[in-house]
């Protein structure tokens, strides 16, 4: 069944509110004002910065009036500007449909002290982003036959106790009823992370080695929230114990991995998991209760740096088969429990695939349709900058130009 555009966009927008679960880390969302030094930056799209849609996208999308969107892209630009400044959000933004309009947009500092702002090619955390990364590499690994979506997770964590009843794709999918070692019980507003005393077995001091063996050690020693396969609840424990699977079986570190298989093919040279000089400095509200990310805590479950060019190659790579095949990819985004794949939450009657996240002080969000007519990211530094609130506004900007 064709989905019009206007259903199509509104997705884009509920699924990202619907999905701020995903938010990994989540605090209060109450905003401080902007600076007058800090102002909107709008980046010219005259050289598209993603490849050019194809011809017989006004079939695709009949209902988005792209002559329209196009003649008065100027306008809208000023607009995206206005609603980047109004909602407080300092980060990157950027926005495609079709070849009618690209916009970029950038607001805040990188870096407060050196005066840096952000820019188009500044660095964030991505949290939990990394999701969609992770779940690449595992079906990777089954498209090699190195690893099977039905094997239980006892082969690999043989002395966890509840290992003979979860299977990989209960990982994948959040079906598997691990507690989460950040946000209590699917509840963002919670720390597991603060409850559970792991906060003072990880440091700064520590090395990302052993950090990762102290919330792997906390997250094997916890019971069931519910019997595996039963219901959908977010969980990063879930992907961080993916992390170690993809570990085991490809015989190289997960960072490694993912650089050599998936980075590098794609081209996302800004994209890893520490030490680029192009991180922006995270900036926390005094009202919100942002934690420090220690080295090795984030991992597979929320350990990614990128920014918004790396992020399109991403999606590129994705929907143009260069990583998994076409198979793979369409199982990814199939919905399962909780309107969840792997590591995507995706509408049961749209090609709209997304996901949030928070950690630390950073916040991201990346939505887009499988033909890439339209991609929407949103990129911070900021604690209190928040996507959900930045797109419902672009939505209402975008509103008399669909329907």
């Amino acid at each position: 069944m064709l989905i019009s555009s206007k259903k199509v966009l509104c997705f884009a927008i509920s699924a990202l509110t619907a999905f701020s679960v995903c938010l990994t880390g989540c605090g209060k969302d109450t905003q401080s004002s902007v600076s007058a030094t800090e102002k909107t930056t709008a980046v010219a799209a005259s050289q598209p910065v993603t490849k050019a849609a194809t011809s017989d996208e006004q079939t695709q999308e009949p209902t988005w009036n792209y002559s329209e969107l196009k003649r008065k892209s100027s306008d809208i630009s000023e607009n995206l500007d206005a609603i980047i400044t109004d909602n407080k959000f300092r980060g990157t933004v950027y926005v495609k449909i079709g070849n009618a309009l690209e916009y970029i947009g950038t607001n805040g500092f990188s870096d407060k002290d050196r005066h840096t702002k952000n820019s188009t090619d500044t660095c964030f955390r991505i949290a939990s982003l990394t999701k969609q990364f992770t779940a690449v590499a595992v079906m990777q690994l089954v498209e090699e036959g190195k690893l099977s979506l039905d094997d239980t997770i006892d082969k690999y964590f043989p002395s966890y106790k509840y290992g003979k009843k979860i299977t990989v794709k209960n990982l994948l999918t959040m079906t598997a009823g691990i507690k989460d070692y950040i946000n209590k019980d699917g509840d963002t507003n919670t720390y597991a992370y603060n409850e559970s005393q792991l906060e003072y077995k990880v440091s700064a001091e520590k090395s990302a080695k052993k950090n990762k063996k102290a919330v792997m050690d906390w997250i094997l020693d916890q019971e069931l929230n519910f019997e595996p396969d039963e219901k959908y609840m977010y969980s990063n424990s879930a992907y961080f114990l993916l992390g170690d699977i993809i570990e085991q079986v490809s015989k190289t570190s997960y960072e490694k991995y993912i650089k050599e298989n998936i980075l590098k093919p794609s081209g996302m040279m800004n994209t890893g998991f520490e030490g680029t000089d192009k991180l922006a400095v995270g900036y926390q509200d005094i009202y919100d209760n942002a934690w420090t990310l220690y080295p090795g805590v984030g991992y597979s479950a929320t350990g990614l740096i990128s920014n918004v060019p790396d992020l399109l190659k991403w999606v590129d790579a994705l929907c143009t088969n260069k990583l998994i095949s076409e198979k793979s990819f369409k199982e990814m985004t199939t919905p399962y429990k909780g309107n969840y794949g792997y590591g995507f939450v995706v509408s049961k009657d749209s090609n709209m695939i997304s996901h949030t996240g928070k950690i630390d002080k950073y916040n991201a969000a990346l939505a887009f349709t499988k033909d890439e007519n339209q991609i929407y990211i949103a990129l911070s530094n900021y604690s209190n900058s928040s996507p959900i609130n930045l797109f419902n506004n672009i939505q209402k900007t975008l509103a008399p130009f669909y329907g």
